[in-house]
């Protein structure tokens, strides 16, 4: 029996929400989710999450990995520049901010390219007339690619990746940037 034979007829819609509660049932009951429906919601999301946020992190790092990889081939064109000028690739970063070379080791200043990287620093390893080396290495503590290793670009155009990050280029894999 329907608890809208012991009220009687509905009258509109706006009453008749009440019909198709059995005898004994409350409203409460009808429209309210139970603790454990919650409760395996929340663990379903919770698995969710945990699948989801060691890729976004790994995806994350790829894709800033991908841009000091860029800034890296901007700054070797700026160091070209600089050689097709000078003739040499020594003193080409500008310490004393006058837009002119004057070390040949350090930070990349703007005289050589615009590092877009907020995660990497990218500087002047060796520089001399005939070749240099360029680094990309992670900037700070606590940043998300510090256990990436470093990245390297040289004269030639040979490229390091340092992907164990034990502070050599020797190992398999390690000549290049593929992923």
């Amino acid at each position: 029996m329907h608890l809208h034979n012991h009220l009687g007829a509905c009258e509109g819609a706006s009453h008749c929400h009440n019909a198709a509660l059995r005898d004994g049932a409350s409203l409460h009951n009808a429209v309210a989710f139970s603790l454990l429906e919650i409760m395996v919601s929340l663990a379903i999301v919770a698995v969710v999450v945990a699948l989801a946020v060691p890729v976004y992190q790994t995806y994350s790092v790829r894709a800033y990995r991908t841009q000091a990889q860029a800034d890296l081939l901007q700054c070797a064109q700026g160091m070209e520049r600089h050689a097709a000028s000078t003739m040499g690739y020594g003193g080409a970063v500008d310490v004393d901010g006058d837009g002119l070379g004057d070390q040949s080791t350090g930070p990349v200043s703007e005289n050589l390219c615009k590092v877009a990287s907020i995660h990497y620093s990218i500087s002047v390893r060796s520089a001399d007339a005939a070749h240099f080396v360029l680094r990309a290495e992670a900037s700070g503590a606590g940043n998300p690619v510090a256990a990436d290793g470093v990245l390297e670009l040289d004269a030639v155009g040979e490229r390091r990746w340092d992907r164990n990050n034990d502070g050599d280029f020797g190992d398999d894999g390690e000549r290049g940037w593929g992923s």
